[in-house]
């Protein structure tokens, strides 16, 4: 047979098994590679089953406790639910302050609720109330916008326990109408704490309970703060993620400026007494009468203090970022955490309830309408770069400081105090039983004397923490 004959008989063999193959529907297993339009095309059922994932096709129930707005919650939830009709999301009343032992007793009732705000991390991970996120965490293309000092917090031994949630700014309110009254010039949002020390000491009248300087719960923290402003490699009071280094001369040097300015008495620290005498209530705030020149507190206040304060004629206020040190403007941030049930029967649908009332992009913006709605002002922040929320959320900002602050956040360093084990059995040692902090403050001790006992402790309680946490 010649070669134009057997190519003819191939060629009508191949179109044999072409038909075949198109006649079959493309449903031979051996045709599942092929190119072909025909034996590739799924049905219109499906490419549905494909792509819509169980959890948003069958009926949902997930309970949510958070301590947040209730208003503003309410509606995030029923955002949520138009977003994914087949889920129903109920708040759970029963978590409450105290909030950690609300949970505690919830969970002894097997009660737990799908998705909560956390206080501590390290208590509920030790108690296995948390699911570990990284299956879902890893895959989501979303999270790679979080912040990356912020993103690594609340993993332990590579797992990830709990979510952030927002960021709060630890910032300076900066009595304007003082730093007039004495000739001092407003610095820029681009001050250093050496500008800071010199206002506060220059406004300072003691004698008249006029005051340069206070700090949040009565503490100015410079210890916590001034290492990291000063050196990159530090992270807030110190840690670098692993360990602490309070005999970095930063930490002594921040100690023993903020001791100096109590023994001077540049630092508000009047009494009860004292307060009764000069404002007529022992629980009043010098800051808020106008009798604090810059006030280091959290963004929480952003929104009432400043009003508030012009209106009673206490002074104008702004808002400035935490001054530079050496090592630029790191502004200290402080975060809330969330996290879903490590009993939960649906942590796909969980994950998305937890994702969309704390970080992720559509939560935010739908937050950011809402605080139109509910006229609910902006005094927290997001934990994730995302473009469209920033430029929508800056321009609600009515303060020029907050929005220079913001514009800072990219290299922020975030406190530990909610997810660090052992910080806390620390803090116990060192203020209970062994009362440095208040030897400190009345000059038997000095900060220099105790840093390295206080630096070993410190790294002994977080470190066996840190490793029974991570087994």
């Amino acid at each position: 047979m010649n070669s134009k004959k057997i190519f003819s008989l191939l060629l009508v063999l191949s179109l044999f098994v072409t038909v075949l193959a198109a006649c079959s529907g493309g449903n031979n297993k051996t045709n599942e590679g092929s190119t072909s339009t025909a034996t590739n095309k799924p049905t219109e059922d499906n490419t549905k089953a494909e792509e819509t994932p169980s959890w948003q096709t069958e009926k949902i129930t997930l309970k949510f406790a958070s301590w947040e707005d209730p208003k503003m919650e309410g509606e995030m939830m029923k955002a949520f639910m138009a977003k994914y009709p087949n889920i129903t999301v109920e708040k759970d009343e029963t978590i409450n302050w105290p909030w950690t032992d609300a949970l505690t007793a919830a969970a002894s009732a097997s009660k737990l609720p799908d998705v909560f705000w956390v206080e501590s991390v390290p208590v509920g991970v030790e108690n296995e109330w948390l699911l570990d996120l990284s299956p879902y965490w890893d895959q989501d293309e979303e999270t790679q916008a979080i912040y990356p000092n912020i993103a690594k917090q609340a993993v332990y031994g590579g797992k990830r326990l709990a979510s952030p949630t927002f960021q709060f700014i630890m910032g300076v309110y900066v009595n304007k109408t003082l730093l007039e009254k004495n000739n001092i010039p407003l610095p820029g949002y681009n001050w250093t704490i050496t500008e800071m020390i010199d206002i506060a000491k220059k406004v300072s009248k003691p004698s008249e309970h006029i005051y340069g300087i206070s700090g949040p719960w009565g503490n100015l923290s410079f210890n916590e703060h001034w290492p990291m402003a000063n050196n990159s490699a530090l992270g807030y009071n110190t840690f670098d993620g692993e360990k602490f280094h309070f005999t970095n001369q930063q930490w002594i040097d921040g100690y023993n400026q903020q001791l100096e300015l109590r023994r001077l008495k540049v630092e508000e620290k009047m009494t009860g007494e004292e307060k009764t005498k000069v404002f007529g209530e022992e629980g009043a705030w010098p800051l808020q009468k106008g009798h604090v020149a810059l006030g280091i507190d959290g963004s929480w206040n952003m929104n009432s203090l400043p009003p508030e304060m012009e209106k009673s004629g206490a002074g104008v206020v702004d808002f400035y970022p935490y001054p530079a040190g050496n090592a630029g403007q790191k502004m200290p941030v402080v975060l809330d955490y969330i996290g879903v049930s490590s009993t939960t029967k649906h942590p796909e649908a969980a994950y998305e309830l937890m994702k969309f009332m704390s970080w992720s992009k559509d939560g935010w913006l739908k937050r950011l309408e809402l605080n139109k709605e509910l006229n609910i002002n902006i005094d927290k922040f997001p934990v994730a770069d995302f473009p469209e929320v920033w430029e929508k959320l800056t321009g609600e900002l009515k303060l020029d400081g907050a929005k220079a602050a913001i514009g800072l956040l990219g290299d922020a360093v975030p406190d530990y105090n909610k997810v660090l084990p052992g910080w806390r059995e620390f803090s116990a040692w060192a203020s209970d039983e062994q009362k440095i902090y208040e030897k400190f403050a009345n000059g038997e001790l000095k900060p220099a004397d105790k840093a390295k006992e206080m630096e070993d402790k410190a790294n002994e309680f977080v470190g066996q923490a840190l490793q029974r946490l991570s087994q």
